[in-house]
C-alpha cells in the first residue's frame, strides 16, 4: 500500500506484540508530527536519547519511505538491551510493552529538553521539566474520594495514569467498554484487611472509594483485562466486550471537570489478541489520517477494512483521541496512493 504511514511491520521470531504497539504509535499524529518535525529531529541527534532516535528512525521509514513494509530490527535490538525480559522469543504482553515504551521516550525527551536548556542557558544547571509531548497526550488523572462508613470524615487523593486497565464482567459471553467502564469506576467497600486508617476515629474503619475521572487525556488508551487466573490456573477471558467508534465518558467525570466536551473521544487504533494465553497472536487496526481510512496490520501484511470490521471481539487494547486526527503535517510527506491498497 502506498499510503504514508501505512506499512507492514515485519515478524522478526514472535514480535507480533511489538509490531502491533508500534502501528498504534505510528498512527497517534501529534506524536508522529512532534517526532519528525525538523527541530526535534535535529535535538534528539545531538542529545544521543537511544530509544527516541531509534523510534524516530522508523517513524520516518513508515510515514516518509516508500516500501510497503519494513524490518523494525533496530528498534527490538534496543528494546531488548534496555528491558532484558522482552530479549527472547516467546510472546510478550503488548500492553506492559506499551507503557514500557512510552515511559522510555518520556524520560528521553525529558533528557533532550534538559539538554537544549542547558545549552541556552548554561548557568541553569538543574532541569525542572517534567512535561513531553508524551505526557501532554497520554497522561489523565483519576480522583478517589475515601469516606469513613463510621464517621463520614472525606479525603480526597489523586492519581495519574496512561492506561486504564478495565476489568470484565465475570460470568457472561458478551458485554460493552461501559460496563467495563462501570466496573472499573463503581464504588467499593474496603473490609477486613484492607480497611484504611480514619484521621478522626483515629483507627482503621471500613472506608467506602469513590473513583472519577478527574482530567481526561488527550489519548485515551483502554486496556482489556482478558489475561487472569482461575484458581491456580491462568487463563484467557474470550468475553466479547462490544466498543463504539465515539465513546462518552461523562458518567464518569468528577464533579470538578466543568468542560463536558473534553469527554468525548473517537477510536483511532485496536491491538487485537486471537488464541490462547501462551500460543497467541497480536495485530493491530489503525486508522490512517492521510487517506482516512481502517487497515488490518497483521505483521508485514496489510490490508485496508472497512469500518464495519474495526470493532472486532478480539480487541485487547483501544486507543481514542479526543479530536479526529487530520492528514499529518510532517515536511517531505509523500502523496497517497490509495489505489493500491486491498479491501477486505
Amino acid at each position: 500500500c502506498d499510503l504514508p504511514g501505512v506499512c507492514g511491520l515485519d515478524n522478526s521470531g514472535n514480535s507480533c506484540y511489538l509490531n502491533a504497539v508500534l502501528q498504534c504509535l505510528c498512527s497517534t499524529v501529534p506524536l508522529v508530527e512532534h517526532l519528525l518535525d525538523q527541530e526535534t529531529r535535529r535535538e534528539l541527534e545531538k542529545s544521543k536519547c537511544l530509544v527516541a532516535e531509534v523510534f524516530v528512525r522508523l517513524l520516518e521509514e513508515m510515514w516518509l519511505g516508500t516500501n510497503s513494509s519494513c524490518a523494525p530490527v533496530e528498534a527490538r535490538s534496543v528494546l531488548c538491551s534496555i528491558f532484558p525480559q522482552f530479549n527472547n522469543y516467546s510472546q510478550q504482553d503488548a500492553q506492559e510493552l506499551l507503557l514500557f515504551l512510552l515511559n522510555t521516550l518520556h524520560d528521553d525527551l525529558k533528557k533532550m529538553h534538559c539538554s537544549i536548556r542547558q545549552q541556552r542557558q548554561e548557568h541553569n544547571r538543574y532541569c525542572t521539566t517534567e512535561s513531553t509531548i508524551v505526557s501532554q497526550l497520554f497522561e489523565g488523572q483519576l480522583s478517589y474520594i475515601t469516606l469513613c462508613m463510621h464517621c463520614d470524615q472525606q479525603a480526597y487523593s489523586t492519581q495519574t495514569f496512561t492506561v486504564l486497565s478495565l476489568p470484565i464482567p465475570a460470568g457472561i459471553l458478551k458485554c460493552s467498554i461501559q460496563d467495563c467502564l462501570s466496573l472499573f469506576f463503581e464504588q467499593t467497600v474496603l473490609t477486613g484487611g484492607e480497611q484504611l486508617l480514619c484521621s478522626v476515629c483515629r483507627m482503621r474503619r471500613e472506608t467506602a472509594v469513590i473513583t472519577s475521572l478527574d482530567k481526561p487525556p488527550e489519548i485515551l488508551m483502554l486496556h482489556l483485562k482478558r489475561f487472569g487466573c482461575k484458581g491456580k490456573k491462568q487463563v484467557k477471558l474470550t468475553t466479547n466486550v462490544a466498543f463504539p467508534m465515539k465513546l462518552d465518558l461523562t458518567p464518569f467525570l468528577s464533579s470538578s471537570v466543568h468542560n463536558v466536551s473534553d469527554s468525548s473521544y473517537h477510536l483511532y487504533a485496536v491491538v487485537n489478541h486471537t488464541g490462547h494465553l501462551n500460543m497467541g497472536h497480536y495485530t493491530a487496526l489503525c486508522h490512517n489520517a492521510s487517506a482516512q481510512t481502517w487497515h488490518l496490520f497483521d505483521d508485514s501484511l496489510v490490508r485496508e477494512v472497512q469500518d464495519t470490521l474495526v470493532q472486532s471481539p478480539n480487541a485487547y487494547m483501544l486507543l481514542y483521541s479526543r479530536k479526529p486526527f487530520q492528514k499529518p503535517k510532517i515536511q517531505g510527506l509523500p502523496q497517497a496512493d490509495p489505489t493500491h491498497c486491498f479491501i477486505i
